[in-house]
């Protein structure tokens, strides 16, 4: 986690279902589309954020915000939050699972009234990012391991899973505080946990089901990385032969 000294103001946005920052300096403009909805001023051609960054098309009209780049882009967001002092505000370094999939559009996450926000690079986001391919199971079978001597149980999506109680760190508040990714799939977004960022993942999503944030995120060592589970329960740790049907997931075949 990182801060600077000095003012630095930046411009926070919503566009898809992923939140940002963008420097103001880069920012010449912040208006309504044109009637048509894709166009500012008649000249200016609307690119969709969300799809520059792998995502889905955006929701219309939304919002025009002007970019000074070269040559100049006009984007459509979602939605304008506010203008604020981010200099004195947490910044913390991207995930290792998602630097490849972010940088160099993304430079880091900042951290604003308890919201995360991707920090944006104008110039580099101009370029646009391939959507990644989801990070989906082979087969689409979700690898599981014996039971251990206590196990957390939880629900995802209707489905009763187990992690080692031994690897896991805690259960906390995921759903609106996720900080949720351009892309679409299993890896949902990002959990702020004790000034650590950790990828959340939908396991059902992970098998090729339905990619859900749900309202937890239980979160979990896996030989050395930090990772979540999205939950939409915790049914609390059990003994060795009472998981009442819940399988246990293998955790290092999960996250090969």
């Amino acid at each position: 986690m990182a801060f600077e000294k000095g003012q630095r103001l930046s411009l926070l946005v919503e566009a898809g279902s992923a939140r940002y920052a963008i420097d103001a300096t880069h920012v010449l403009e912040v208006s309504p589309p044109d009637a048509s909805g894709e166009s500012l001023h008649g000249n200016l051609q609307l690119r969709d954020l969300s799809a520059l960054l792998g995502g889905p098309p955006e929701q219309r009209p939304g919002t025009a915000v002007v970019l000074d780049t070269s040559p100049t882009l006009a984007v459509r967001v979602r939605r304008v939050f506010e203008v604020t002092d981010v200099a004195d505000r947490p910044r913390h370094p991207l995930p290792h699972r998602l630097v490849r999939r972010l940088e160099p559009a993304v430079r880091g996450v900042i951290e604003v009234s308890g919201a995360l926000y991707f920090e944006l690079d104008v110039e580099a986001a101009a370029k646009g990012l391939e959507a990644d391919p989801p990070e989906l199971l082979e087969g689409g079978r979700v690898p599981f391991a014996p039971e251990p001597d206590r196990s957390l149980v939880f629900e995802s999506q209707g489905v009763r899973l187990a992690v080692p109680l031994t690897s896991v760190s805690q259960v906390v508040t995921a759903g609106d505080r996720l900080c949720a990714l351009p892309h679409e799939g299993p890896l949902k977004g990002l959990v702020l946990h004790q000034q650590h960022l950790w990828p959340a993942f939908s396991v059902p999503g992970m098998a090729g089901g339905s990619s859900q944030t749900e309202p937890l995120a239980v979160l979990v060592e896996v030989e050395g990385e930090g990772i979540g589970l999205l939950a939409s329960k915790a049914l609390g740790v059990l003994a060795k032969g009472a998981l009442q049907g819940a399988n246990v997931l293998d955790l290092p075949r999960l996250f090969s």
